[in-house]
């Protein structure tokens, strides 16, 4: 497989003989199936499906994906070492780049699932946890992200037909199907969930969450129903700096629009939306709660007879009315701080007094025994003669 002077048809027929045979591997005990992966890896078969991931032949890309599928289910540290180790890290960018062509035949939820077991952090170990993230993000985020916002319209633009959008740049053209947007989203969530710390860093740097939200503008509703439930995942971090950094850039307007724009309409748009903001008000995430209601009142108002809107915005005057009890209360408070400043002031003076006296005591004591004529006291001053 490695000579150059192989012809296409012989490669086709030793790539499907490989998928064969470690398919077949399946048959033997578990501590042989590990040592036949590990010498497979060290024969460089990773090099090889390298090569089959590039083919324009969508049957032998198709075995490519089932080797490593197989190699992972085995034992995912394989491949990970083998991606750590590359200087180019190609074959993960294949993967990545295998994610958003269409390959046909659900080919794209292989690329997703082989990622998702890539990127699995209950499954890492070892020095390689830690670098195979930092690959990813550093090198193919972006990218995804990218393929979402180029290929959903503009605020100004119509909505797009619902079979494709053509993705400028990024995949040279290529149409991107709604399916593979919607398994793009779904990695997402995947990060936001596995990898809370790396993704929220570069969510705040990029404004990438802004970018993902444009899928609220596709005609397809199960792409702006995908929508929502990203913002549900990352809502549901509970992160103080998310939430922050949501309030702050309004990215909550295309999900409440995309709510009001379907109407009265009973569908998984409608639950999305109204689970979100019951998810807000039970979790008591008050700067949510204003944000919401200050900034969308007026649009949630035609949708009031649903109880999780009534009960959003009861949230919202609890909030306000211990605001005002705070306040008032603060008001005695204040009284009461300057009615014990007085009577320290008058404890002052009474004891500053009896000093005096005191003072005036013992002087004319002094006074007597000098056997002075006569003592008084002026302003706190003793005058004796």
């Amino acid at each position: 497989m490695r000579s150059p002077n192989i012809s296409m048809e012989s490669k086709r027929e030793l790539v499907l003989f490989l998928h064969e045979f470690c398919t077949l591997s399946k048959s033997l005990p578990l501590v042989q199936q590990l040592r036949l992966f590990r010498d497979l890896s060290g024969e460089g078969v990773f090099e090889i499906v390298s090569d089959v991931l590039q083919s324009q032949d969508r049957k032998i890309v198709s075995a490519g994906t089932d080797i490593v599928i197989l190699f992972l289910n085995q034992d995912p540290n394989l491949l990970r070492s083998y991606i750590v180790q590359q200087e180019g890290n190609s074959l993960l960018g294949l993967l990545v780049k295998g994610m958003v062509t269409d390959f046909g035949e659900q080919m794209h939820c292989q690329f997703l699932e082989i990622l998702r077991i890539l990127m699995d952090s209950f499954t890492m170990s070892g020095a390689h946890r830690d670098v195979i993230i930092e690959i990813f993000y550093e090198r193919h985020l972006d990218y995804l992200v990218d393929v979402i916002a180029s290929s959903c319209p503009s605020r100004s633009a119509t909505r797009t037909s619902p079979n494709s959008a053509v993705v400028g740049g990024n995949t040279e053209g290529h149409r991107i199907k709604p399916e593979i947007l919607l398994n793009v989203c779904e990695l997402l969530c995947f990060c936001v969930v596995h990898h809370p710390y790396r993704i929220k860093c570069n969510f705040l740097m990029n404004n990438a969450i802004e970018k993902i939200l444009t899928m609220t503008r596709r005609s397809e509703k199960f792409l702006v129903v995908a929508a929502v439930r990203f913002m549900r995942t990352i809502i549901s971090r509970n992160d103080e700096h998310l939430i922050r950094h949501v309030v702050k850039f309004n990215l909550l307007k295309p999900i409440i629009d995309a709510f009001v724009e379907n109407g009265d309409r009973y569908n998984m748009l409608q639950s999305g939306v109204l689970e979100l903001l019951e998810h807000i008000r039970k979790e008591n995430l008050k700067p949510l709660v204003i944000y919401v209601t200050e900034s969308f009142s007026d649009q949630l108002m035609k949708f009031e007879h649903f109880g999780s809107i009534q009960a959003f915005k009861l949230k919202y005057q609890q909030y306000l009315e211990s605001a005002d009890m705070k306040l008032s209360a603060s008001v005695p408070d204040m009284r009461k701080k300057a009615e014990g400043r007085g009577l320290e002031k008058e404890e002052e003076d009474y004891f500053n007094e009896r000093y005096s006296v005191f003072c005036f005591v013992i002087d004319c004591l002094f006074c007597l025994q000098y056997s002075f004529a006569e003592c008084a006291i002026n302003d706190g001053a003793i005058f004796c003669s």
